[in-house]
């Protein structure tokens, strides 16, 4: 009986161990485009409380950045980000981890003149 009980508990920390996790814990992965004074997509669309995987990636010949204070404060986010910033040289990309609170929010290079010739859209979380 008590080899039963046993293999009994094996088996079932192996179905466990191979169950899938749940799609809720898996974060959703986004694809930004940073292109000479361009994000894309624009806007940038989210679910609100769900774990999102943001790969940013500055496809340009210049420097530019992902800047969004607002939305990463309010966020929870993996990981330091000062002043809600990320800078990328060019062909460059970078990974993120944030669980997004809904709202709208403004996002922008922060480069000289690069948000006024284009460079700022969206982030709306849903």
């Amino acid at each position: 009986m008590t080899i039963s009980r046993s293999l009994l508990g094996v088996a079932a920390a192996a179905i466990t161990a191979l169950s899938p996790t749940p799609a809720a814990a898996q974060a959703t992965r986004v694809s930004i485009v940073v292109t000479s004074h361009k994000f894309s997509p624009a806007p940038i669309h989210l679910s609100g409380g769900v774990p999102v995987r943001l790969t940013i990636a500055n496809q340009s010949g210049e420097t530019h950045d992902f800047t969004a204070p607002e939305f990463f404060y309010w966020g929870k986010l993996k990981g330091p980000l000062p002043g809600g910033k990320l800078t990328l040289k060019p062909g460059q990309r970078a990974h993120i981890t944030v669980t997004p609170r809904r709202g709208t929010y403004k996002v922008r290079c922060s480069r000289f003149a690069h948000a006024l010739l284009g460079g700022s859209t969206t982030i709306v979380v849903h």
